[in-house]
C-alpha cells in the first residue's frame, strides 16, 4: 500500500517503485520494509516522508473501520445506518485535514458499544481467516523442549582437562589443566564426556587422540563436541497479480481527502493472464544439542491454490491462469474466479463505492444516490438516485426514482419517476413515466400504464395507453425527431475539433523545439571546432620547451587552458539542454500518436452514428390507444400542435393536410383502428 501512495503522490517514478518492492520481498512487513528502504536510500525528503506516512495512517484507520463496521452490521450490534454516518463525519474530518478516529474507540466513548459487545466483534474478527495472500504460521500439534534452559557448565574432570559447555548446550569444549597427563586414554576422556551427559555430536576418537599428542590446548580450547542447529521452515505464500480487495478506500488526494465513491475500476483480465503464482513453503528441521535433546521448531505453515471457474492451473501447480476474458475475484476461502460479468450481490453503496467496469454488470440490490454504474451491458434491481452509463443495454427490474440511465443501446423498466433516461435505442417501460425526461433515437413504448408530467423526445415514435391525466401538469411530445444522435454527433465533433487543435498545437511546440535542437547542435559544433583549436595551440607551444620565449608560451598555453575549461562548461551546457529538448520533443511526439489513434477513434464513431442516422429514418407518430388528455403538445419535426380536447384511442402524426388551395404539413389525429 505504501508504494501506491508514494506513486499516486508522486514521489517516486514506477522504477524506483519496482526496485524498492524487488529489495523487500521477502519481508514479513512488506509497508515498514519500504518504508525503512526510503529513508535508507533517501528517496523521500522529510516532508514527503511525513506527508506519505499520515496519509497511510489515515487509510490504515479507514481500513480498520471498514473491517471492524461490517463486522459489528453483520453481527447485528449496530445498523447500516449507523455505521455510514460514522465513516461520513471521518470524510469530513479528512476534508479539514484531520486524522480519522478508529471506530471502536467512537462508539464505546459514545456508549454504542459497551465492553462485552466489542469483544464480541473482536473475537469474530479473531475467527474470521488470515489476510488475503499469506499464510499464519502454525505449530505442530507435539512441540517438545528440553527441560533446561541454561547448560552452562565449567568444571574439571578427573582425567586432567577443564570441560566448558555454553549456555546453549550446543557445543562442548576442553583444554589442558596442570593435572593433565598424556598418559590418558582418548576413551577414558570421551567416557567421563558421557558420564557428564554429552553423548551427541562428539569427535571421533583419532580427534582426542590428536588433542591428547598435542603440546597446546593448555590456553586454547579445543572443541569436543557440537550439537546440530534447528532450521527453521518458510511458510508458503501466494502472490496475486490482480487488485484482490478492489473495495479498499478511495483515493488521497493532496489535501488527504478520502473519495469513499470512488474506489477504481473493477479489475478485469484478458484471457491466458497470469492470475497468482504460489511459491512452496520450506519444511522445517529440527535440531538437537549435545544433550541430546530435540530441540523443536515451528512447522511451516502450506497453503492450497484453489480456483473455479474461469481459471485454469498450470502443470506444475504452481501458476493459476485466467481461462477465460473478464473480472477476477477472491473470495474469503481465498478461491480465485473470474467471470464474465462482474455481480454486485446487494446494494451500490458507500460499501462497494462505484462500479466502473469493462464488462457487463450485474446489481442484485439497489443502485444508490450518489453512485453510479459504468459498463457495457448493465442490469439492476432498482435504481435508487444512481446514475447508470452503459455502452449496450439497460435493464432495470423495478422502477427508477430520482435518476439517470445514458445507454448506447435499449433500456427496459418497471417504471420511471423524476428521472432522466437517453438511449440509442428503444425505451420499454411496463407501466408509468411521471416528471421524467426522455430522450431516444428508438421508440418509446409504455406497456400498460400512462406518462405523467413528462417531455418525450422519441425518433421511432411513442406507444402509451394514456397521454396525461386530467389533474397533472400536459405532457411535451416530440417525435420523428433524432436528438439523440444529432446531441452524440455534436459532442463528437466538438472533440475531433478539440483534438485536432491539440495537435495544431503540439505542431507548434516541436516545430519550435526542432528550431531549437537545430540552433544548439550548430552552435556545438562551433564550439567544438573552437576546442580542436585551442588543443592544438597547446599542443605546439609544448614542443618547445626550450624556446627563448618560454614563459611566453607557458603564459599562452594557461589563458588556453582557461579557455578550454570554459568551452568545455559551456559544450556540457548545449549538449544538456540539446538531450532535454529531444526528451521533450520524444513526448510530445508520443502525444502527437496518442490524439492522433484519439482522433481515428472519434471518426469511425461519427461515421457509424452517421450511418444509423441515415438507416433509421424517424416516425412522426404517436399511438395512444387510451385518452390524450388537453393542453399536451405534439411537436412533430416541421409543426407542432397542441391538444385541445380529450381524444379516446387515437393516432397522432405529422402528415399532409390538404387546405382550401393546397395541401400543408400539419398535425393530424385520427382514430387509431389497428
Amino acid at each position: 500500500m505504501l508504494e501506491k501512495l508514494a506513486i499516486q503522490k508522486k514521489f517516486i517514478t514506477k522504477t524506483q517503485c519496482a526496485q524498492a518492492i524487488e529489495a523487500c520481498r521477502d519481508a514479513d512487513n512488506l509497508d515498514l520494509a519500504l518504508k525503512n528502504y526510503f529513508e535508507k536510500e533517501n528517496i523521500l525528503t522529510d516532508k514527503q516522508m511525513k506527508a506519505l506516512l499520515a496519509s497511510y495512517a489515515a487509510l490504515k484507520t479507514i481500513q480498520k473501520n471498514q473491517v471492524f463496521g461490517n463486522c459489528a452490521v453483520d453481527l447485528g450490534i449496530v445498523s447500516k445506518e449507523q455505521f455510514h454516518a460514522e465513516m461520513t463525519r471521518q470524510t469530513n474530518k479528512l476534508a479539514k485535514r484531520k486524522q480519522p478516529e478508529l471506530l471502536c474507540k467512537i462508539w464505546i466513548q459514545t456508549q454504542i458499544l459497551n465492553q462485552e459487545q466489542y469483544q464480541q466483534i473482536r473475537q469474530q474478527l479473531q475467527r474470521e481467516q488470515a489476510p488475503q495472500g499469506t499464510a499464519r504460521p502454525s505449530k505442530s500439534a507435539a512441540t517438545p523442549e528440553p527441560q533446561q534452559t541454561d547448560y552452562a557448565m565449567d568444571k574439571e574432570l578427573d582425567c586432567g582437562v577443564m570441560l566448558k559447555v555454553d549456555a546453549s548446550g550446543m557445543a562442548a569444549f576442553i583444554r589442558k589443566t596442570d593435572k593433565f597427563k598424556d598418559t590418558v586414554a582418548a576413551a577414558k576422556i570421551i567416557e567421563q564426556l558421557e558420564d557428564n551427559g554429552i553423548v551427541y555430536g562428539l569427535v571421533e576418537s583419532s580427534a582426542v587422540e590428536k588433542f591428547i599428542n598435542s603440546s597446546g590446548f593448555k590456553t586454547k580450547p579445543f572443541r569436543v563436541a557440537q550439537g546440530t542447529d534447528t532450521v527453521p521452515g518458510k511458510d508458503a505464500r501466494i502472490e496475486y497479480f490482480f487488485e484482490t480487495d478492489h473495495l479498499k478506500a478511495g483515493d488521497i488526494d493532496e489535501d488527504g481527502n478520502i473519495d469513499f465513491k470512488d474506489r477504481g475500476p473493477i479489475p478485469w483480465v484478458k484471457k491466458g493472464s497470469l492470475l497468482a503464482k504460489k511459491f512452496p513453503m520450506t519444511e522445517a528441521g529440527e535440531g538437537k544439542n549435545i544433550f541430546d535433546q530435540v530441540l523443536s521448531v515451528p512447522a511451516a505453515a502450506d497453503m492450497a491454490l484453489k480456483y473455479g471457474t474461469g481459471v485454469v492451473r498450470s502443470s506444475d501447480g504452481l501458476e493459476l491462469y485466467a481461462e477465460i476474458s473478464g473480472t477476477p475475484t477472491l473470495d474469503r476461502s481465498n478461491k480465485i474466479q473470474v467471470s464474465h460479468a462482474f455481480t454486485a450481490p446487494n446494494d451500490v453503496n458507500f460499501e462497494t463505492g462505484h462500479i466502473d467496469y469493462d464488462g457487463d454488470i450485474v446489481i442484485k440490490g439497489t443502485l444508490k444516490a450518489g453512485f453510479k454504474a459504468v459498463g457495457h451491458v448493465v442490469r439492476v434491481g432498482t435504481v435508487d438516485g444512481g446514475k447508470i452509463r452503459a455502452s449496450g443495454d439497460v435493464t432495470v427490474l423495478n422502477g427508477m426514482i430520482g435518476g439517470s440511465v445514458y445507454a448506447r443501446g435499449n433500456v427496459s423498466i418497471k417504471f420511471v419517476q423524476n428521472s432522466t433516461i437517453y438511449c440509442l435505442g428503444n425505451l420499454t417501460v411496463d407501466k408509468e413515466i411521471m416528471d421524467s425526461r426522455i430522450i431516444t433515437s428508438g421508440a418509446v413504448i409504455i406497456k400498460r400504464g400512462e406518462i405523467i408530467s413528462s417531455d418525450i423526445t422519441c425518433n421511432k415514435g411513442l406507444f402509451t395507453q394514456h397521454l396525461g391525466t386530467e389533474k397533472s401538469v400536459p405532457n411535451t411530445v416530440t417525435f420523428g425527431v433524432d436528438t439523440f444522435t444529432a446531441r452524440e454527433l455534436k459532442n463528437i465533433q466538438d472533440r475531433i475539433e478539440h483534438t485536432m487543435d491539440e495537435q495544431e498545437r503540439i505542431n507548434e511546440k516541436l516545430d519550435s523545439l526542432s528550431e531549437d535542437i537545430l540552433r544548439d547542435t550548430t552552435n556545438t559544433l562551433g564550439l567544438v571546432h573552437e576546442i580542436d583549436r585551442a588543443r592544438h595551440e597547446n599542443f605546439l607551444l609544448s614542443k618547445n620547451p626550450g624556446d627563448p620565449t618560454t614563459r611566453g608560451l607557458k603564459s599562452q598555453i594557461q589563458v588556453n587552458n582557461h579557455l578550454l575549461m570554459r568551452l568545455d562548461r559551456e559544450l556540457n551546457q548545449l549538449l544538456d539542454r540539446i538531450e532535454k529538448g529531444k526528451s521533450q520533443r520524444r513526448k510530445f511526439q508520443a502525444e502527437w500518436s496518442r490524439l492522433e489513434s484519439t482522433l481515428e477513434k472519434l471518426k469511425s464513431e461519427q461515421n457509424n452514428f452517421t450511418q444509423w442516422q441515415q438507416r433509421n429514418p424517424g416516425v412522426a407518430q404517436a399511438v395512444v390507444s387510451g385518452q390524450v388528455i388537453p393542453g399536451t403538445m405534439i411537436n412533430g419535426p416541421d409543426v407542432s400542435m397542441e391538444i385541445i380536447e380529450v381524444r379516446n384511442n387515437v393516432k397522432i402524426l405529422q402528415t399532409l393536410i390538404a387546405t382550401e388551395e393546397d395541401t400543408a404539413l400539419g398535425i393530424d389525429i385520427v382514430d387509431n383502428t389497428k
